[in-house]
């Protein structure tokens, strides 16, 4: 275990077989741990990174698929994870749902396997009724990438780095960043170059439950900046139709409770709204997530990672330009030019009622 506190005002530094706490002049401010997570088959070690605000909010992520492996606040004194997640290694390389994973270099589905992207031509492997989910055999999510953190006094954040050369066009320096404040926000902000033209839309496949693990989540309430969805085949592929959200199912223009209904669908966020683009709220309202994005979509997909059950225990939130924009006129810009850095963000910030 390694833990580290970099800040240029340091007046005193305490270390803790868990833990680096930094103060300055007296005052704690952020703790930064990093620790071993586990090995790979390979025996590269998977480096978990867990930032934590002085209000005991924490976050970690593990290097492995720069992985958002936990988020958790304190409540009287009690930890409380609101993710759906795993304590082991062993479950992210065995991880269908993609828990917690970076996904890139494109998020969502693909319809198609061959693209021009001027002049830069690529395959890509299907691995979904023939098309190509989360970037095939190309994913951000299952490799393990080079990852530091570093303490900003009233933030903290890990940089997670590694270079892509695979199916897609040019090789691509991409760059995760976790960012923790002392408000309770935390920033992932997406980046990349590449050597040619390519596709980059990157989002994290998280998955929240604000009441605890395995637990129902039918009476968790959403809502959802938006007008309108995508219309999609059988194959959940966009046929590039929006369809009015209003008086569906895909309503949710104010917050209401999920219900029994199972979503995988994509919203188009409203362009001029005045807020965040998605709200979720435990049952009783106590506790509140906001998410935001400066991309014009919001996927959101209700899940059982036990398929046990048709209860549905884990809401996923994925923050992307909509899913196979290159494919449709409209949807938005996914094509990374050559030599042209790309920045994305999206916001996750998580209220208490007792912080009010």
């Amino acid at each position: 275990m390694r833990a580290r506190c970099r800040i240029d005002k340091v007046i005193s530094i305490m270390m803790s077989e868990e833990s680096l706490i930094c103060c300055i002049a007296g005052k704690d401010i952020m703790k930064v741990v990093e620790k071993d997570f586990g090995q790979l088959p390979d025996g590269e070690v998977v480096t978990a990174f867990t930032l934590e605000n002085i209000k005991h909010t924490q976050i970690t992520a593990i290097s492995y698929g720069a992985t958002w492996q936990s988020f958790s606040v304190e409540r009287d004194g009690v930890k409380q994870e609101l993710l759906v997640q795993f304590d082991d290694l062993a479950a992210y390389l065995d991880n269908p749902f993609h828990f917690g994973n970076t996904i890139g270099r494109v998020g969502g589905r693909l319809s198609k396997t061959d693209y021009d992207i001027n002049g830069a031509h690529f395959t890509l492997t299907p691995n979904d009724h023939g098309n190509v989910l989360h970037s095939g055999i190309n994913g951000f999510d299952a490799v393990n990438w080079h990852g530091e953190a570093r303490n900003l006094g009233t933030a903290a954040e890990i940089n997670f780095t590694r270079t892509f050369d695979d199916e897609f066009a040019g090789q691509l320096a991409a760059q995760v960043t976790y960012r923790l404040d002392d408000e309770d926000r935390l920033d992932i902000i997406f980046s990349g170059v590449s050597t040619e033209n390519t596709l980059f839309n990157p989002m994290t496949h998280v998955y929240f439950n604000l009441v605890g693990k395995d637990q129902d989540i039918s009476q968790h309430k959403l809502q959802i900046a938006s007008r309108q969805h995508l219309e999609v085949d059988n194959h959940a592929i966009p046929t590039g139709n929006l369809i009015d959200n209003q008086n569906t199912k895909f309503d949710f223009a104010h917050l209401h409770a999920l219900g029994q209904e199972h979503y995988d669908d994509a919203w188009v966020l409203d362009p001029s709204r005045q807020g965040e683009g998605v709200r979720l709220t435990s049952p009783d309202e106590s506790l509140t997530l906001t998410v935001d994005s400066d991309r014009n979509g919001a996927v959101v997909f209700t899940a059982n990672p036990d398929d046990s059950s048709d209860i549905k225990t884990a809401l996923a939130i994925e923050m992307q330009t909509l899913p196979d924009a290159v494919n449709h006129e409209g949807f938005g810009d996914i094509v990374l030019p050559a030599n042209e850095t790309k920045t994305y963000t999206v916001t996750y910030q998580i209220k208490k009622s007792e912080d009010k």
